[in-house]
């Protein structure tokens, strides 16, 4: 299993819009919203069953995205 964080998403993030979106690339098993600090800018950590190809592929393409006026960006996260 690998985790994928996401920042630049919105205040308006929801956990079903994600999960709607990565489910095209693999299984995803958990969606969390981190709210804590800056509500406007949460950070979204993502726990999907992939393997590590999969995992560089999704963070290449989201990373530096523009979407609804704002940079997207992934990282893998290593634990």
């Amino acid at each position: 299993m690998k985790k994928i964080m996401f920042t630049g998403l919105g205040a308006d993030v929801t956990e079903a819009a994600v999960r709607e979106s990565l489910e095209k690339v693999g299984p995803v098993v958990e969606v969390l919203i981190v709210r804590d600090g800056d509500p406007q800018n949460p950070y979204v950590v993502v726990t999907m069953n992939i393997d590590d190809d999969t995992a560089y592929r999704i963070t290449a393409r989201a990373t530096d995205y523009w979407h609804n006026g704002r940079i997207i960006n992934a990282r893998m996260m290593l634990h």
